[in-house]
């Protein structure tokens, strides 16, 4: 093999590595934060994906009763849910949040109510009570149900004696 072929050869396969080590860094530092980005700005697009309950783990906080229902009129099905965030100083910050999670061509939200949320993980105990200045009263029975269903060993009661 002469010399200049000897030298391509080398330069070729430097450049052949050169582009695997591109490709590799590609994936790992660029499209891997694109596939990140890309799931994360997922909406939820059907009912049986939104979460029955999604409240603070413990403190107390406001929350609302909401009804999502399907866009489809051949459907028609709908399901309540309990939202609460602590770092919600409203009522309505909470609601923002949901309508940001879900993809609002496939899903409706109607907020039905709010209130307040005080969870105890300690004593294991979740008080519902309050209202809403802004949505009204929830339906704190309806509430205590949906909870019941994801803290089942919980105590789970309706308190009207504060605000």
């Amino acid at each position: 093999m002469s010399p200049t072929a000897t030298e391509h050869c080398r330069k070729r396969r430097n450049s052949l590595e050169l582009l695997q080590y591109a490709k590799r860094f590609q994936e790992k530092y660029i499209l891997h934060q694109f596939w990140i980005d890309l799931t994360m700005s997922r909406k939820i697009r059907e009912i049986s994906e939104v979460p029955d309950v999604d409240i603070g783990e413990a403190g107390c906080f406001k929350y609302i009763l909401i009804e999502v229902r399907d866009c489809e009129k051949n459907y028609g099905k709908s399901k309540f849910v309990v939202r609460g965030d602590a770092a919600c100083a409203y009522h309505a910050d909470v609601l923002d949040i949901m309508e940001s999670q879900i993809d609002s061509t496939k899903l409706v939200l109607d907020c039905k109510g709010g209130g307040r949320i005080r969870v105890d993980p300690k004593i294991r105990t979740i008080s519902v009570y309050g209202y809403s200045m802004g949505f009204g009263r929830a339906d704190h029975e309806k509430t205590v149900e949906i909870l019941k269903k994801k803290y089942p060993e919980w105590t789970i009661e309706i308190t009207d004696e504060e605000y």
